[in-house]
């Protein structure tokens, strides 16, 4: 395409309002080559961005004047721009666990998944309840650290925390929210105890998709009535693994690398303040220096984690038959279920 547009990028010299349509035939007249005129369209465009500039120079601009006039100021402000059905891959989990002894208060903490799929903590904050206004100043907080726009696209999970659910919505309005399962299922067992409430439970949480996810609630609704309607109350795509946006490339249905980390912390949650935060100074800087050396061992250029997933997926790979259906959609069949892959969304209709 680049050289295609540098070829008529001469001709909009003198001709700039050249269709796509006549470039065609010129180009075909001169080369012999047949294109099609969206092809050609494409090319205009970048031989006009050539000639002409666009805004995706302007910084570069800014920096020439800048260097031929020293002293001068220029400034560029931007609006961010986000796409609300932008597909990104960000999940973090919120959490906020209590301080102890004589020093009242809560630590509220963000955590997040590294490449080896172990819990990485980016962030916490020490306040004096955990409240709607609390969770407002930690986002707001967080979003400022992590760069990120109001309107960013990513998903939240946390347990439903007291303030935490209206603050997302406050700071970050086009934010997902997906509810710790684990949690869901506590409250369930105060009315609904035993393995087969449990087990009923986890398998329409973990459906991957709809149909699946409709005959394990029939299934519900036949043993207990009362459960089925209790669980319809909550919002389908907040908990359930088969209506996940996709938003998010993660099946994560567990807060669990947050409770994980505020066990960490049980030994300064009881400290006084300044011993408080220099406990979980040296705790994160143990992680960071244990990530490294985890690093350092690594072969290839993938985690240990993701290589064993990776060589679990050729091997489960190997088991299925691939037809092509077009340029980027393509029946796969294992021995017991057929799905479609398309190739250009990175999308599957098993939803696994």
């Amino acid at each position: 395409m680049s050289t295609i547009a540098k070829e008529i990028e001469v001709e909009l010299q003198t001709t700039p309002n050249l269709s796509a349509k006549e470039l065609k035939a010129k180009f075909q007249q001169m080369h012999q080559v047949q294109l099609s005129e969206s092809k050609m369209r494409r090319a205009k465009t970048i031989a006009l961005q050539r000639k002409d500039g666009d805004h995706t120079q302007l910084r570069s601009y800014i920096d020439e004047l800048l260097k031929a006039n020293p002293g001068s100021t220029i400034k560029l402000d931007v609006e961010p721009c986000a796409n609300p059905n932008l597909k990104t891959r960000e999940l973090l989990r919120l959490d906020g666990c209590f301080m102890k002894g004589k020093y009242p208060g809560q630590i509220l903490t963000a955590v997040g998944t590294d490449g080896n799929n172990c819990l990485y903590p980016i962030a916490f904050a020490i306040v004096e309840a955990e409240c709607t206004d609390s969770w407002k100043w930690f986002l707001d907080l967080l979003g400022d650290d992590l760069d990120w726009p109001h309107d960013a696209n990513f998903t939240f999970i946390n347990d439903r925390q007291k303030g935490l659910i209206q603050a997302v919505k406050s700071v970050f309005p086009r934010a997902e929210h997906r509810f710790c399962c684990k949690h869901i299922h506590e409250n369930l067992r105060q009315t609904w105890r035993g393995d087969l409430y449990k087990g009923l439970f986890y398998r329409a949480t973990s459906a991957t998709s709809v149909p699946y996810f409709n005959m394990e609630m029939e299934e519900i609704k036949k043993i207990n009535l009362d459960m089925f309607l209790w669980l319809s109350e909550i919002p389908a795509a907040r908990w359930l693994r088969s209506h996940f946006s996709g938003r998010a490339k993660s099946d994560m249905l567990l807060n669990n690398l947050c409770e994980s980390f505020n066990k960490q912390l049980v030994g300064a949650r009881d400290k006084p303040i300044i011993t408080c935060l220099e406990y979980i100074r040296e705790y994160l800087t143990m992680r960071i220096v244990t990530v490294k050396k985890m690093q350092a061992t690594a072969r290839g250029p993938l985690t240990p984690q993701a290589t064993k997933a990776w060589d679990e997926i050729q091997t489960e790979a190997s088991k299925l038959t691939v037809m092509m259906v077009d340029e980027v959609t393509y029946q796969v069949k294992s021995l017991r279920s057929q799905c479609v892959v398309n190739v250009e969304d990175r999308t599957c209709t098993c939803r696994r």
